[in-house]
């Protein structure tokens, strides 16, 4: 009856097909469905005595609950080391997120995000921002059509029957570099160009690892008997007095230094209280990187090891890292345009070097997977030696997953994927 002879209703089933959307010239556009599109803006305001610092961004992350769903999204790669400048707002990549809210349902909507930077002076500040709304308080008007009108125009494609339909799954292998200030990726993985710092030019960044140890031949003015607790208070200050890290430290913990200028002064601390206790070690280090007094990877200043120097020559900033401190991430979610939600029941994963692969078994996530769900399995780290760490650095990673359409046991969705790099 598409004359609307005999009313026709939202969401009723014909058959393979379901009813949606409809248009007439007495009606207009129903629908059951709004397509909301989700814009997250950023901005480095003045504090409040009107003054401000550049921050770098670094994380951006939260969730969208759509009734009972919780939709959890990541944009970190998007805007890590942007820096904003005070009283500016944020014009990269677009951070948009698209859901389809049905407004047949009354359902509570809500995206939560929470923002993280550092300052030049490696304080690291954050913030958090909600929005908050009800729909489906109503649903679209005349949802039964009124007879007599003209033939509806052309619709989307119907929903696919559950029933019938297969789920479609995208495992997904997520590589990051976590050091290396967004010059290091996993396609770019390589020994450094430079292991000595003496070129002289402006050194834009310099990471350390706090190893433990006391006074080294290469440091000066250095006072105490040595750090060596697996946790520790390190303030590292510049000679214009610019605060590089100031905070608990634990061992083999990466330190990224911005704001370098010729020497900075490092005091190692107890911890009492999470502040910093008694002095245990103080000391300076040159880092003017000039022949006479350059710095080596891997060389040991006091308790922290040089890990990396990022040197900036005109328009070419080069990062020179001793090690590649690796993230691995599986995950899983549904094929775009696909909305068969899908139950894992295993997962399994083989990676790590190719002469050396572990297999890990993942517990399947007790919730199905539904439109615009990631849900992460498990992550794995490799800390890379790019300097000592010898020919076999090829590595590899599969992620194996079996699972079923939720609502029909009978239509299976196994999906695999497979990712591998080289660090030489």
């Amino acid at each position: 009856h598409s004359s609307c002879s005999q009313n026709l209703f939202l969401k009723d089933r014909y058959g393979a097909s379901q009813l949606v959307i409809f248009v007439n010239n007495l009606q207009g556009v129903q629908s059951c469905f709004f397509n909301a599109t989700y814009t997250i803006s950023l901005e480095n305001s003045f504090n409040t005595v009107g003054s401000g610092s550049s921050a770098s961004l670094t994380t951006l992350l939260g969730n969208i609950e759509l009734g009972n769903q919780i939709i959890p999204f990541d944009f970190s790669d998007d805007i890590s080391g942007t820096v904003l400048q005070p009283d500016t707002v944020y014009d990269g990549t677009p951070l948009k997120l698209d859901v389809v809210i049905d407004l047949t349902v009354i359902s509570n909507n809500q995206v939560s995000t929470f923002i993280t930077a550092i300052s030049p002076s490696g304080f690291v500040c954050s913030d958090i921002d909600t929005l908050n709304f009800v729909s489906g308080l109503a649903p679209p008007p005349n949802i039964p059509t009124r007879s007599p009108t003209s033939s509806p125009t052309a619709s989307p494609a119907p929903t696919p029957d559950p029933e019938e339909t297969a789920c479609a799954l995208r495992p997904g292998i997520v590589c990051q570099v976590l050091n290396g200030g967004g010059l290091l990726t996993c396609d770019n993985i390589v020994p450094p160009p430079n292991q000595e710092c003496t070129s002289g030019v402006p050194i834009s960044e310099l990471d350390f690892i706090y190893r433990g140890g006391g006074c080294t031949n290469n440091v000066l003015n250095c006072v105490g008997g040595g750090a060596n607790t697996d946790q520790v208070w390190i303030t590292i200050e510049s000679a214009a007095q610019n605060i590089l890290w100031n905070q608990l430290t634990e061992r083999d913990t990466f330190m990224s230094l911005r704001g370098i200028d010729n020497q900075m002064e490092v005091t190692i601390s107890t911890v009492q209280n999470n502040r910093p206790g008694t002095e245990l070690l103080r000391y300076d280090i040159l880092t003017n990187c000039t022949a006479t007094a350059g710095l080596t990877l891997k060389d040991r200043y006091g308790a922290l090891e040089l890990a990396e120097f990022t040197i900036r020559d005109g328009d070419i900033v080069v990062a020179n890292a001793a090690y590649a401190d690796v993230l691995i991430t599986y995950d899983i979610e549904l094929k775009d345009n696909t909305a068969i939600k899908a139950q894992i029941t295993s997962a399994r994963s083989t990676g790590g070097l190719v002469s050396n692969q572990i297999t890990e078994t993942f517990t399947p996530p007790a919730e199905s997977i539904g439109r615009r769900t990631r849900y992460i399995f498990g992550t794995e780290s490799y800390f890379i030696d790019l300097i000592d760490g010898g020919i076999d650095q090829e590595y590899a990673f599969e992620l194996d997953v079996i699972a079923n359409s939720a609502s029909n046991v009978n239509l299976p969705c196994n999906a695999n994927t497979a990712f591998g790099f080289s660090a030489n």
